[in-house]
């Protein structure tokens, strides 16, 4: 008999679950793609290649503006998604991204931008969005962070190759990537797994920074 992959990806959801400890009630969340990040490598697997600045959508920033992705163009810009109450491996990707940020040139710093969009749209409010970057301290003039509706957030998922479920007890998990993208929104390195190489990452993102743009 062959296997049924929905089950098997259901079961290692559950598994993801208990092994982070991340999970979020059914009664708190909208959407299958609201789950606490599990990093795990092997689950994302489509997206490279592709461009951020094709996606219409209106994404809404913590300060109540609405953008498009395409609008962030002229920057190279390193990307990934959470939400705002994850205290697991949410908390690790966004200090992964700190920490590249501290480790480029100051001249590649103001090259670079930072973006967090939530999974969780219907939390994660622009007031809520505000809140956690003044308590994570995220400078305005480096990181954006969104919010968008349930079929644009699951769109820039699958575009950036974060792959989300939920198990039969609601608990959600998902994929975790780091994605970078050049100056024209097109993705050029995504790191998918447990654990970044920071100076991989960071070496990817400072040679970008020299490459001229392509509109």
């Amino acid at each position: 008999m062959r296997p049924n992959h929905n089950s098997l990806f259901c079961l290692l959801c559950a598994a993801l679950a208990m092994l982070t400890g991340c999970v979020a009630p059914r009664s708190a969340v909208s959407t299958p793609a609201a789950g606490c990040q599990s990093r795990t490598a092997g689950l994302a697997t489509a997206g490279f290649g592709g461009s951020v600045s094709e996606d219409d959508a209106f994404w809404e920033t913590d300060s109540g503006k609405q953008i498009k992705l395409g609008d962030l163009n002229g920057r190279v810009r390193v990307i990934s998604m959470f939400y705002a109450t994850c205290q697991g491996v949410c908390v690790i990707t966004r200090q992964d991204m700190q920490e590249i940020e501290a480790s480029l040139s100051p001249a590649a710093r103001e090259r670079v931008g930072f973006v967090l969009v939530t999974l969780d749209p219907t939390r994660d409010t622009a007031q809520a969005l505000r809140a956690y970057r003044s308590a994570e301290g995220l400078s305005p003039a480096r990181w954006t962070l969104l919010r968008g509706d349930n079929a644009a957030t699951g769109k820039l998922a699958a575009l950036l190759g974060i792959v989300s479920g939920r198990d039969d007890s609601g608990r959600f998990v998902h994929s975790s990537e780091l994605v970078v993208v050049d100056e024209s929104g097109r993705i050029i390195y995504r790191h998918s797994g447990l654990r970044a190489d920071l100076h991989d990452i960071a070496s990817e993102v400072g040679s970008a920074t020299l490459l001229k743009p392509n509109f």
